[in-house]
């Protein structure tokens, strides 16, 4: 996966935020840590593979549509049936996937604790699939060190890992950076809409 373009995409976003916070001289370096282990373990959660006492482990792709509630129909103030849903053409579920999402808003912090470090690109090294809890929890731990170290190399690794997950997950690269770009574009209109 070559989320190389990304990186900048990513600084300009982290600028206009740093810009429209008035946190210019700030070292943000450990909220990013703890926002990226946040936004991890919200995809984790959608993922749904460490739940062992569910019987439900599938992964949440689907959300259910606000509008009709996932009922498809819109339903009156009087509790009559009308057309099909208008925003979900009747589906029940909006477009949105909650896991892909989860995981992209994950990739924007990892982004912008790399520029911060001064990690501006990244060679994926593909590795062998990897048991999903020690992933996240190896993810988790380099996390925790980069405050400390302010590696590079961690930084690597970390990227890496998350790359990883991904493709885990069942993610493309034109999955990742299309998602990437919306949730970007969503960002930039938060800010602009005093988020």
């Amino acid at each position: 996966m070559n989320l190389n373009e990304l990186f900048k995409k990513q600084k300009e976003l982290d600028e206009y935020i740093i810009k429209q916070k008035k946190l210019k001289d700030q070292d943000l370096l450990k909220k990013k840590i703890v926002a990226l282990i946040c936004e991890l373990y919200e995809c984790v959660n959608e993922a749904r593979f460490f739940k062992y006492w569910s019987e439900d482990q599938k992964p949440r792709t689907k959300e259910f549509c606000e509008i009709c509630c996932g009922v498809g129909v819109y339903i009156g103030d009087d509790y009559s049936v009308y057309d099909p849903c208008f925003r979900c053409n009747g589906t029940g579920f909006s477009e949105k996937n909650p896991l892909l999402e989860e995981y992209v808003d994950t990739l924007h912090f990892a982004l912008s604790i790399a520029n911060d470090l001064g990690y501006h690109e990244h060679e994926y090294i593909k590795t062998q699939p990897r048991d999903l809890n020690e992933l996240v929890i190896g993810t988790t731990n380099l996390a925790t060190i980069i405050p400390m170290s302010r590696s590079k190399e961690h930084v690597s690794t970390l990227i890496n890992n998350i790359i990883a997950f991904g493709y885990q997950l069942g993610f493309t690269e034109k999955d990742v950076i299309e998602a990437y770009y919306e949730k970007n574009k969503e960002n930039h209109e938060r800010q602009e809409n005093g988020y």
